[in-house]
């Protein structure tokens, strides 16, 4: 397998970075209005996210992982570690 078929597709890995950040709210008990508030976006775009319908930009990732209170590239880690659906 070559570095090009290993690599996920952007849906994939929006689904991916969706799913972690919904894991990591929950796992803090926060609403998604609450995640939102404090990565200062829109709490619909929020749920955008975490359903694989909107891709979120590197700098909005960046607010999030900061909402979350861990580095940015310690959750795109954690992102290409998932397991395949």
């Amino acid at each position: 397998m070559t570095a090009r078929e290993s690599r996920p597709d952007g849906a994939r890995l929006g689904a991916r970075f969706g799913t972690a950040i919904r894991r990591f709210r929950e796992a803090r008990g926060w609403s998604q209005e609450r995640l939102a508030g404090r990565a200062e976006l829109n709490r619909s775009y929020m749920g955008e996210i975490e359903r694989a319908t909107a891709m979120p930009s590197l700098a909005t990732a960046a607010k999030l992982a900061a909402a979350l209170e861990m580095p940015l590239s310690e959750l795109i880690a954690l992102c290409e570690r998932q397991p395949s659906d």
